[in-house]
């Protein structure tokens, strides 16, 4: 293991530690002489949605199943936000549509479809002449059989002796998929699958930093390690010409039954508008009924395997809506940009535009006169379309208007809201029982864009103000977290201002847990009433209190190159560093409460105490930034 994973850094946990306090503490430089503006932005509880509301909207939304673009239970959902939206006062609604080969499994809304005896099961599979009693899922575009099914021998896919292309052709592949592997991990393994260190994170109970927690914790670790090995899967049996793909997951039947996910049959892996899919229907079969599989497949059994699917050319529809601010529709206009995805097979991925609604909501109680920057929302549509938004970046609203940017200041990304944590012991699927500040709901794992001392401070605020129980906070390979180790990042696509340039933040609620399960509604695999609206009201207040500090932060201090000569300076040697940190610190706040000949003398104060060797990089990041002062 790298040493970064593991190393402690007390002076710079301390620093950061005291940074956050006096953030939380002190007053705010930009109050005006009225009770209502000196509270603003920190929330008004009146204003806000209530969990009941938070309840009615989430079961509307999961009442129509799955929501992939351009689908059904698609445009029901969007109608209805909207409709939301307009009741809200949103304005200028503009859109882009989005055309694509969207391929469909039949499943929703009936379980049955899953199981051989229904009489109903459009994915089956028969083992040496005998049924699987229950396929949990298949390979998103991996192609259909006819009617009656393919039959041709398995083959076991073994990774310490694989099968040639000639072996595989002609044949079911059969996979296992691997345990984790033994430590030291590599970088990519502790960012996906272990809990890694970070900014700032909520009071609570935590796994230890670097290892994977266990299934009976939290599955959204475990869960996430199983299924991406289905691409590799695909790409292995695709690449030997299998007749189809079987892949026994090293889950319960409850967390692996509808389990969907985002996968691309192309000879290169990559989707997009006219891409050639090819043909190999895979099933997907959880510990319990593949164990049977498995041993068949060993003894070269013969196997049918049936899939009914189809693709469709379908048109899905990206739009967004501007709440004004007071200077709307003049060149003094400046915008915060909140975009959320709303397609997906289950409720919790995604009701980013629910929450959407929530804050939309709550400033349409606030005069358009006392809201000093308008609110942009876009609902985009292309996550779940193959290979999501990185394969169809045409259809990006801001590609498509460049100049329709420019009066943005900063971002934030709104996704997975309000689950409750799973959990699997053995074969058992369940909600955890823990409080919702030790994990008993899903982590709101928060991107920065970049680790600016306020956007992280901001954050500390809104979940501390809003009893957000649940936060962790991570600036991606900015530098070091809080006790010195690897970072990682949050994989948040809805937070633009990676994309853009722009500074940003932006909430992805962990997953899978229940939430990439084609039934993970309302109630999910682990049970009844798998949502918890006070989680999803509380998290609407901090994103709110966040857009409300948005519209009132100055650009300079949170311009993105405040971050990276903070990086810069995490990443001296450990007797430079943390004076240097003290004296950072003391001149961003300088720039916060306006005292920018202080603020220029302190990056020169720095820039001097810097050593020599190291002057040449900072001199070209000071001198940036003195330049913006």
């Amino acid at each position: 293991m790298n040493e970064s994973h593991k190393r402690s850094g007390p002076r710079r946990r301390a620093f950061l530690k005291a940074a956050a306090a006096t953030a939380l503490t002190r007053s705010t430089p930009w109050a005006q002489s009225s009770p209502a503006a000196s509270a603003f932005p920190k929330i008004h509880a009146p204003f806000l949605i209530t969990p009941a509301q938070a309840w009615d909207w989430n079961v509307f939304k999961s009442r129509g199943g799955p929501t992939y673009a351009g689908s059904a239970g698609w445009k029901r959902y969007t109608d209805f936000l909207i409709s939301k939206m307009q009741e809200f006062g949103a304005t200028d609604f503009d859109s882009v549509e989005i055309p694509y080969d969207h391929y469909i499994v039949d499943d929703w809304p009936d379980r049955r479809t899953h199981e051989h005896n229904s009489g109903m099961a459009v994915e089956k599979l028969v083992s040496d002449g005998k049924p699987v009693p229950v396929v949990a899922s298949y390979g998103m575009t991996s192609g259909f059989t006819p009617p009656e099914g393919i039959t041709a021998p398995m083959l076991y896919y073994e990774p310490g002796a694989p099968p040639a292309d000639e072996q595989v052709s002609g044949k079911i592949l059969v996979f296992e998929t691997a345990p984790y592997p033994d430590p030291p991990y590599s970088d990519a393994f502790l960012d996906n699958y272990t809990l890694t260190d970070y900014e700032w994170r909520s009071p609570g109970k935590w796994h230890p930093l670097f290892t994977p927690p266990p299934a009976s914790v939290t599955s959204s670790y475990h869960c996430r390690w199983v299924w991406s090995q289905l691409n590799r899967c695909a790409a292995i049996g695709i690449r030997g010409g299998a007749a189809g793909i079987v892949i026994v997951y090293d889950l319960s039947p409850g967390a692996a039954f509808g389990l969907a996910q985002r996968s691309v049959y192309t000879a290169n892996g990559k989707a997009g508008l006219g891409a050639q899919y090819i043909n190999c229907p895979t099933l997907t079969l959880d510990r319990v009924n593949g164990a049977k599989v498995l041993a068949d497949a060993k003894a070269g059994k013969r196997a049918t395997l049936t899939l009914a699917a189809r693709f469709q050319r379908d048109t899905g529809k990206a739009f967004l809506a501007y709440l004004p601010g007071r200077n709307y529709g003049t060149p003094q206009d400046e915008q915060v940009l909140l975009a959320t995805h709303t397609d997906a097979m289950s409720l919790i991925e995604e009701n980013g535009g629910l929450g959407m609604l929530g804050i939309a909501s709550y400033f349409n109680r606030i005069p358009k006169a006392s809201r000093p920057r308008t609110l942009v929302f876009y609902f985009d549509c292309r996550h779940f379309m193959p290979g999501g938004e990185g394969s169809w970046p045409q259809f990006d609203y801001y590609t498509i208007h460049p100049d329709r940017l420019k009066p943005v200041v900063a971002t934030i990304g709104i996704e997975h809201m309000g689950g409750r944590q799973t959990i699997e012991n053995g074969n058992q699927y369940t909600y955890s029982r823990d409080l919702p500040e030790n994990g008993g709901v899903i982590t709101s794992l928060m991107d920065v864009h970049n680790n600016n001392l306020w956007l992280i401070e901001a954050i500390a605020r809104a979940a501390t103000d809003n009893h957000w129980p649940r936060v962790d906070v991570k600036s991606g390979n900015t530098g070091p977290g809080i006790n010195g180790g690897f970072q990682g990042t949050v994989k948040s696509p809805m937070n633009k201002g990676r994309a853009y340039g722009i500074p940003g933040v932006g909430l992805a609620g962990d997953w899978p847990g229940g939430w990439t399960q084609t039934y993970a509604q309302i109630d999910t695999e682990a049970g009844m009433h798998g949502f918890d609206e006070q989680y999803f009201v509380q998290q609407v207040a901090g994103l709110s209190q966040l857009a409300g500090e948005f519209m009132l932060v100055k650009p300079l201090v949170i311009d993105l190159g405040w971050g990276m000569l903070k990086s810069a300076l995490v990443k001296l040697p450990a007797a430079h560093r943390q004076p240097l940190m003290d004296q950072y610190a003391a001149l961003f706040r300088n720039v916060e409460h306006g005292a920018l000949r202080e603020a220029r003398t302190g990056l020169d104060t720095l820039l001097a105490k810097i050593p020599a060797e190291e002057q040449g990089d900072f001199r070209k990041l000071v001198e940036a930034q003195r330049a913006k002062l």
